[in-house]
């Protein structure tokens, strides 16, 4: 909930980072090297993208995986209401080439109250339920700050340390009307009557009870590419976060599911292929009947 909007501010408040040499993060959670995953990085949250990962689960030592600095410090029961913007309890820390952040904290540990300075591995707190938060979780980003881009964390920790073993699969179909949303069944005939949005709610189910967005997806009108939409990034660029090959939120999503464009009326085939972070593919084109008046 508005965490973009937290992120926008902190770029204009002058910080200058510390120098780092590294380049690489761990986990930012201690457990046993086998991680979950409630929600990846670019997922809808139904009007912005969720620019980070969540990790369930309340109480796990949660340890900052660079050697860096206390950029941002908020403990909710000093500040009203939903400050700031339903994240609870949050730290943000400096590492130089790149910021981390950590939110819905349930405590926060004394290195962090009583000092900037911090170490690989340190304990910045524990996981939790404050702010605007649906369960106990550790809401994780990743910001490049020379470049103003959210990066998903996926890419930059090791992924050795959680499975992936199912590629994503396309459920529902639906078109995006004057009036309502309609479901509509691409293996029948539908009407469109005018050029209409088309959407297809795509799930990544990790080893089978995951709900997951997709990595990456392309679709193809009569076998000639239109779109592609890469989540590896969220660049903030004309005072508008959008994703690195150029899409914003609208662009992508209507609710939680993505845009197969509006040029679908005049096809007679549409294929999507959609990834995982991990490479496994969902690839099917549909032989389309549609009328069109």
């Amino acid at each position: 909930m508005g965490r973009f909007t937290f992120v926008s501010c902190l770029l204009f408040t002058g910080a200058v980072p510390v120098i780092a040499a590294e380049t690489g993060l761990d986990w930012p959670v201690e457990k046993d090297k086998k991680y979950q995953i409630s929600s990846t990085f670019g997922e809808s949250r139904l009007d912005h993208f969720h620019n980070g990962i969540d990790l369930p689960g309340e109480g796990m030592k949660v340890i900052t995986p660079r050697d860096g600095r206390v950029l941002y410090r908020i403990q909710t029961e000093f500040t009203p209401g939903e400050m700031p913007f339903g994240g609870g309890n949050t730290l943000i820390v400096d590492h130089g080439d790149q910021w981390t952040g950590y939110m819905h904290l349930k405590t926060m540990a004394d290195a962090v109250l009583q000092s900037f300075k911090l170490t690989a591995g340190e304990k910045l707190g524990t996981s939790g339920n404050t702010g605007h938060s649906g369960g106990p979780h550790l809401h994780f980003f990743i910001y490049d700050a020379a470049n103003r881009a959210m990066l998903n964390p996926l890419i930059v920790m090791p992924h050795t340390y959680y499975a992936d073993t199912r590629p994503p699969e396309a459920k529902d179909w639906g078109v995006l009307l004057a009036d309502k949303f309609a479901s509509v069944n691409p293996d029948k005939g539908f009407r469109l009557t005018s050029d209409y949005p088309v959407y297809l709610l795509l799930q990544d189910h990790g080893t089978g009870r995951e709900r997951w967005g997709v990595y990456e997806y392309k679709v193809s009108i009569d076998d000639k590419e239109v779109m592609s939409a890469r989540f590896d990034r969220i660049l903030f660029k004309d005072d508008a976060w959008q994703l690195g090959t150029g899409q914003a939120f609208e662009d992508i999503f209507f609710k939680n599911y993505y845009s197969l464009t509006t040029q679908v009326r005049r096809s007679k085939k549409v294929g999507i292929e959609a990834k995982d972070i991990k490479g496994n593919t969902f690839a099917k084109t549909y032989e389309l009947k549609i009328q069109q008046n």
